[in-house]
């Protein structure tokens, strides 16, 4: 008598791809997706969820959310691509070093084309546009447009980016990314390697634990940016019911000259004559200033000068500062040795007319801008 043989067919599963949404046949009891590129998509996404859900708990992009809310609107954040929002990310990290983390606020971030102001235009808040500088020369400076920088029409504001004061923070953060494309966010923290870190984590904690609605945690909550991060932790400690234990954390001080030269050197990519500046305020003087112990400083008409190029104004009227500089550097070395003159200052690069050109924007949200929306590159001819 013949014994039967097992029937080792597979039985046929029809199982629906979470990616495409279609049902597909397998015989396979671990199979989810139906193709390889599915499959790739769905990682795909799953990655840009985690990194945008860093973002979210990023004090950067509450930062973001902070400039948008002192705006007004979203759209100060027009014309972001990946490069330039990772740009945008090493601005912020430059004002926090040279601040040492929240120890000191010697220096802010400020705009070339204002925000406010009587202009028809609004600034963006934008790598082009932005400078870090000594807070005392950004608060006189106040909201004057020498030229140059990167702004948007007001007219081309639409109601629907509006962002009121008062605002969720969190919420906000939600709209940017909305509003910037979560790929593209994505993709720049990736780059930027942009972290909940310590003080991010417990900015976040604070922003969803704060309540903005009872008055006295209202204005807790919009102090939360320029708090050290001692002071954030002691808080965070006493609303949990905790005592407070402080930590240091190890910083360079910056002198204006360090923040300003770091800032010419980027702003140089935008506007080339800004080369010749830096090579007179650090390669006519390096050799001269090596002999010494004291590092190289501007004085108060010097970092006037240098602050003022930044924010547009044309080479040429900065030449007689630049001459006294060089000379105060330059006149007498160590061993009281005079220098002898050194070649007049002469700069090369001419200084662009004004033109008026439209910056292209990402596709991911081109659409959201209205017909006529027009982004401007500033350029003020001198008289």
């Amino acid at each position: 008598m013949t014994t039967a043989t097992p029937n080792k067919t597979k039985a046929t599963r029809q199982p629906t791809c979470p990616a495409c949404k279609k049902r597909f046949r397998t015989t396979s009891i671990k199979k989810i997706y139906c193709t390889p590129q599915c499959q790739k998509e769905a990682t795909k996404k799953k990655r840009r969820v985690f990194r945008t859900n860093r973002a979210t708990h990023s004090a950067f992009f509450f930062h973001l959310a902070y400039e948008c809310e002192r705006a007004g609107t979203l759209q100060i954040l027009t014309g972001h691509t990946v490069e330039s929002l990772v740009a945008l990310y090493d601005v912020y990290k430059l004002k926090l070093k040279a601040n040492r983390y929240g120890a000191t606020k010697d220096f802010e971030i400020s705009h070339i084309h204002p925000v406010r102001g009587d202009s028809d235009a609004i600034g963006l808040f934008h790598p082009t546009n932005l400078v870090v500088v000594p807070t005392k020369l950004n608060r006189e400076h106040g909201a004057q447009h020498y030229g140059h920088g990167l702004s948007i029409n007001r007219n081309a504001l639409v109601s629907k980016h509006s962002v009121e004061k008062g605002a969720s923070r969190k919420q906000t953060v939600q709209r940017i990314i909305a509003f910037l494309g979560a790929d593209v966010v994505a993709d720049a923290v990736k780059i930027a390697k942009i972290q909940p870190t310590q003080r991010h984590k417990v900015l976040s904690w604070l922003h969803d634990h704060i309540d903005p609605t009872v008055p006295e945690q209202r204005a807790q909550l919009d102090n939360l940016d320029d708090m050290t991060t001692i002071a954030l932790t002691g808080l965070k400690a006493t609303l949990e019911g905790k005592e407070s234990s402080g930590f240091t954390i190890k910083t360079t001080i910056f002198t204006p000259f360090d923040v300003m030269s770091q800032e010419l050197e980027r702003q140089a990519q935008y506007r080339p004559e800004l080369t010749e500046v830096l090579d007179v305020i650090c390669k006519r003087v390096s050799a001269f200033t090596a002999y010494h112990m004291s590092r190289t400083t501007l004085n108060e008409e010097e970092a006037q000068a240098v602050f003022d190029v930044l924010h547009g104004k044309p080479v040429d009227a900065i030449r007689d500062v630049l001459t006294e500089f060089v000379e105060r550097h330059t006149s007498i070395m160590d061993n009281g040795e005079r220098i002898p003159p050194y070649m007049p200052i002469v700069f090369k690069a001419q200084r662009p007319a004004r033109v008026v050109a439209t910056l292209s924007a990402p596709v991911s949200f081109a659409a959201e801008l209205d017909a006529g929306a027009v982004l401007r590159f500033c350029s003020h001819q001198s008289a």
